[in-house]
């Protein structure tokens, strides 16, 4: 008992480190686990995101080669290519500017919160 009293700091200190090192590891590797999986759900929206803004232009260049004008709206051209998309996680804005004249297409991600960006 009286050893812990005169123990010198240092020794103490290594032995207090000794002590939570197994809990600390632990620890450390669920905050960096969780920040990968973080970092790759970010990377994987972008990507969705990126592969429906193209597969819908794609379908509206496709449609004005094969009858000579862009779709109408975006419910035509998502029906015409069986296209699909989650609409929890983006909006999907479709303009058309006329028959002759590329439409607008523009694919943004929702957010949880206002301010937040992927």
């Amino acid at each position: 008992m009286t050893d812990t009293i005169f123990e010198p700091r240092r020794k103490r200190f290594f032995r207090i480190v000794r002590l939570l090192l197994p809990a600390a590891v632990p620890v450390l590797l669920c905050v960096v686990f969780l920040a990968a999986v973080s970092t790759a759900s970010r990377s994987t929206l972008a990507q969705e995101q990126k592969n429906l803004e193209n597969a819908l232009k794609n379908g509206a260049v496709q449609t004005y080669a094969l009858t000579g004008s862009y779709p109408e709206s975006l419910s035509v051209l998502l029906e015409s290519y069986h296209i699909t998309y989650d609409a929890e996680k983006f909006v999907v804005e479709y303009i058309p500017n006329g028959p002759n004249l590329f439409p607008m297409i523009s694919v943004l991600p929702m957010t949880g919160q206002k301010g937040d960006s992927i």
